[in-house]
């Protein structure tokens, strides 16, 4: 086991030395490459460089693309919820009209009857109506006003009774 990790060490060594002695060229230009090594490294940076470039492009138009797509999505999902609102609307609107006409709501206040099902429509019709047909004017108070043969006379009265009572 020992020797094992010696020989781990012995590696560890060799690779820091390795890299110090590259640390004095450019990173990846060992010194020790011929002409023909050098116009190979020089190839494959820039295959790989442009590579890189082509890869980045081809990400951003697949993030277009996708981007596109999701609006397409967004939007169809947005006109099927108003589609749905727009169903709704006119579905509430149908229900408060045919209550309305069922009880006799003049079309005119129709638009009064609030609800949402048509037990909440007929008892806010019920109530609408009720209040249509209450009498607007008051009723007489009887307190109030002249009271038959024991209110108070005129003037004219007291005179003309006067004058009786003397004859």
């Amino acid at each position: 086991m020992s020797e094992q990790s010696n020989e781990q060490q012995a590696q560890a060594g060799e690779n820091e030395e390795g890299q110090n002695q590259g640390a004095g060229t450019t990173q990846g230009e060992p010194a020790d490459l011929g002409e023909a090594g050098k116009k190979a490294l020089a190839a494959e940076r820039d295959a790989r460089k442009a590579a890189e470039k082509a890869s980045a492009d081809l990400k951003a138009k697949l993030d277009q693309i996708e981007k596109a797509n999701l609006s397409e999505l967004e939007k169809a999902q947005l006109a099927a919820k108003e589609a749905q609102d727009q169903l709704a609307e006119i579905t509430r609107q149908n229900l408060r009209n045919s209550v309305a006409l069922a009880k006799g709501v003049p079309a005119d206040l129709a638009e009064f009857l609030t609800g949402d099902t048509e037990d909440e429509l007929n008892a806010k019709a019920d109530t609408l109506l009720a209040r249509l047909n209450a009498p607007t004017t008051p009723l007489p108070d009887p307190s109030q006003g002249a009271r038959g043969g024991d209110g108070q006379k005129s003037v004219a009265d007291q005179f003309a009774a006067a004058l009786e009572g003397r004859i």
